[in-house]
């Protein structure tokens, strides 16, 4: 199975452990949540402990397949009121359990409040409720703080260095779910990508969902894993990839028009434009 810039149909464990070990630069993803969303494929009200275990192991093979200095991007968000659970928590001990070093945990702003209708209490101390209206990214690494790389594979800019270091992240949600129940927004993953690799690094999402994460390494330069065991939510992804593509190769025909000097056809810049196999 040819993995790298594909996307994959299948379950993420099974599909996972054909990734060779010490591959992946960064892993970001966001797993069901267990609080019975309605994914297409997947149930998402398992008994909590079981759901622990399965995705212990798989942080078992994010681990594995992680370069040393590799990131994991972890995105969660608070659970419901009624039953609440520390799922953030339980994670992150699973994660540093395993080895990993818990670098930083990032708050996604995404100021949801305006729909709030459960108030428990109120006015007043009885049973008052907070209602969240942010969700963490935890990052980790794997054995190192520090990741190799280029230093011509660096595209972040100074000031969108200084931007992202500072870790309260106010984004909207994705307004355009594309029949997902949690999609991602791009600038989220844009952030993620470009703040925690190098162009032409491999970025892995196992639970991909419509391709977010995929289409913003593709869009980054960088060679994208995408795993998800919904047939419907892989054609949404491929098609987003496939219009990227368009989009990019569009892009690069005016430059070449308009700049003939740069030989744009030959140049560096342009072979970094991935390849999408149609099926």
């Amino acid at each position: 199975m040819e993995l790298v810039n594909e996307i994959i149909c299948g379950d993420c464990l099974e599909v996972i452990k054909k990734i060779p070990d010490n591959f992946v630069h960064l892993a970001i993803t966001s797993p069901p949540y267990n609080v019975g969303l309605e994914y297409s494929n997947h149930h998402d009200r398992m008994d909590y402990n079981e759901y622990l275990n399965w995705l212990n192991q798989v942080w078992m093979e994010v681990q594995r397949v992680l370069v040393k200095g590799g990131r994991f991007a972890l995105n969660i968000a608070p659970t419901s009121i009624k039953d609440f659970r520390p799922i953030h928590h339980d994670f992150a001990n699973q994660l540093r359990a395993l080895g990993f070093i818990f670098r930083t945990e990032i708050i996604w702003y995404k100021q949801t409040m305006r729909k709030r209708t459960a108030w428990g209490s109120w006015k007043s101390p009885a049973n008052p409720h907070i209602l969240p209206s942010w969700e963490y990214v935890l990052v980790f690494c794997k054995d190192s703080w520090s990741l190799p790389g280029d230093p011509n594979d660096i595209d972040i800019t100074a000031e969108e260095f200084k931007r992202f270091s500072d870790g309260y992240w106010y984004i909207p949600p994705e307004t355009n779910r594309r029949g997902h129940p949690a999609p991602f927004p791009e600038e989220l993953i844009y952030r993620l990508i470009k703040f925690y690799s190098y162009r032409g690094n491999a970025v892995l999402d196992m639970f991909g969902g419509t391709g977010t994460v995929a289409t913003v390494a593709y869009k980054t330069g960088r060679n994208f894993i995408h795993i998800d065991l919904c047939a419907e939510y892989c054609e949404v992804a491929l098609n987003r990839l496939k219009a990227a593509r368009s989009q990019l190769e569009l892009e690069l025909d005016y430059v070449a028009r308009e700049h003939p000097e740069l030989n744009i056809k030959s140049s560096p810049s342009a072979k970094q434009v991935l390849h999408l196999k149609s099926r």
